[in-house]
């Protein structure tokens, strides 16, 4: 059985819609490009690209990141791209096959690594096989690259052939089709090979033939071997991990968990933790620990505008995610608070400008980078909950050598954190916070319970050690 790569467990991704990251060459900008900061539509552009992410990835480095996943940057009409056109050319408005392999080389040189986006359910209307159907009709050689009912083509008022959410400019790609799928094998293995590039994030993961998303992830690591193949599955994934299909998936259930309990506060630590144990019941012990860990994404609101604009609330939800099993990812500008409603307003172009962005959280998210790169515990070691009550919930990450204990309060009540003392490995009798200003206590194993006060929206995460 393939595994996921070794580097995923020490990853820690960030997330770039290309067009709203940075504008680093204004040669390549659309002709109608808005004005960096002006609200975002369906239809505008802003002007980011690939030059842009080279120009910050000092920022990116200093943040703490050391892997990226870019939104589609191949060859598309759109400012999201998922309609792509080319897939073996780079959008110009992002830049070129020679900026792609630059890019990749520095990043590379930084040791981080990057995955890009496969759109492969579906194509965009510009995509020349679609094209030749529409020209020749029943007579395309590439009429059975889609599925279609019958001829004429059909766009009004519904397609008379698959496409992605029935939207006409996107139609679905028959991958039954031997010729289809080898095409788009092609594409998946050229990308590797030609910009040493290192996995693929799937689109719409759920809409693929199970045994199409295998072959992917075969061909991707049959061209390198650490390769990485995440796909995109709202659902609970376990079907996905039985048959050699992925490495891991975009863990939107635990999202949806996550904005449950620390965002709007509908369900309390006792159903977090059972519904995170469900999770991690679910899927192999290998795949949790390869998971893709979200607070955001280019498809759903902003974590901190779901939190209502409540920073104590985020800043919960930051030290979980920094602390939990899998690899955690930013949504790019989620660092600095910003916020955003459903696609498209999800999707602002990024606030360089400092005095609007919010540092306070920006340093958390760099001392809880720090804290998981400095403590091996927290990317690989197991997982055990310890206590869950009303708005407390404390946790264990533990190593051979090393143990991690984290207390979260989610509620404005100051409570405490009771933990029964056969929990905890009989070794560890010193506690040290690592992130406050709590002073060292000593786990004392003739007690019954270990109780750890804690206040309103604090948080809390001790190293311990033998006393």
């Amino acid at each position: 059985m393939m595994k996921p790569p070794d580097w995923v467990k020490d990853a820690i991704f960030y997330q770039i819609f290309p067009d709203r990251f940075y504008n680093g060459d204004r040669n390549n900008d659309p002709a109608d490009v808005a004005e960096w900061g002006d609200k975002p539509t369906a239809h505008n552009f802003f002007g980011g690209d690939l030059v842009g992410i080279m120009e910050k990835l000092d920022y990116l480095e200093e943040l703490g990141v050391n892997a990226l996943y870019l939104n589609p940057i191949f060859k598309a009409p759109s400012n999201h791209k998922y309609d792509t056109e080319d897939y073996f050319e780079i959008d110009p408005q992002f830049g070129s096959k020679e900026v792609l392999k630059e890019l990749v080389k520095e990043l590379h040189k930084r040791g981080m690594k990057i995955i890009l986006d496969g759109v492969f359910n579906h194509c965009g209307e510009r995509f020349f096989a679609f094209q030749d159907v529409l020209e020749k009709g029943e007579r395309s050689k590439y009429r059975d690259w889609f599925v279609i009912e019958d001829f004429p083509i059909v766009r009004e008022p519904e397609p008379n052939y698959m496409c992605w959410g029935g939207i006409p400019n996107m139609p679905e790609f028959n991958t039954n089709n031997p010729e289809t799928r080898k095409y788009l094998l092609r594409v998946v293995r050229y990308w590797i090979e030609e910009a040493d590039i290192d996995g693929w994030r799937l689109d719409t993961t759920e809409y693929l033939e199970p045994s199409f998303v295998k072959d992917i992830r075969r061909v991707a690591k049959e061209t390198k071997s650490d390769a990485y193949v995440v796909g995109e599955v709202m659902g609970i994934a376990s079907s996905w991990f039985k048959g050699d299909c992925l490495d891991a998936v975009m863990n939107y259930k635990l999202w949806e968990s996550l904005i449950d309990f620390f965002a709007k506060s509908e369900c309390d630590a006792r159903e977090f933790d059972g519904r995170i144990r469900f999770l991690r019941g679910s899927y192999p012990k290998w795949a949790n620990y390869a998971m893709f860990n979200l607070l955001g994404s280019h498809d759903k609101p902003r974590f901190l505008s779901l939190c209502k604009g409540d920073v104590r609330r985020m800043k919960l939800a930051i030290v979980f995610l920094m602390t939990y099993v899998g690899a955690p990812v930013i949504y790019y500008g989620d660092e600095i608070g910003m916020e955003g409603d459903g696609d498209p307003d999800c999707r602002r172009p990024f606030i360089w400008d400092e005095k609007r962005q919010n540092r306070e959280l920006l340093q958390l998210y760099k001392i809880m980078i720090r804290l998981r790169k400095r403590h091996p515990a927290l990317r690989k070691g197991r997982f055990q909950s310890l206590y869950s009550h009303n708005g407390v919930y404390c946790y264990i990450r533990e190593s051979e050598d090393q143990a991690i204990m984290i207390v979260l309060n989610n509620s404005d009540k100051g409570d405490i954190a009771r933990i029964d003392i056969e929990k905890l490995n009989p070794k560890y009798r010193k506690a040290v916070d690592l992130v406050g200003n709590a002073k060292p206590f000593i786990i004392d194993e003739n007690e019954a319970q270990l109780e750890i006060e804690i206040s309103g929206y604090e948080y809390k995460v001790f190293s311990l050690s033998p006393a």
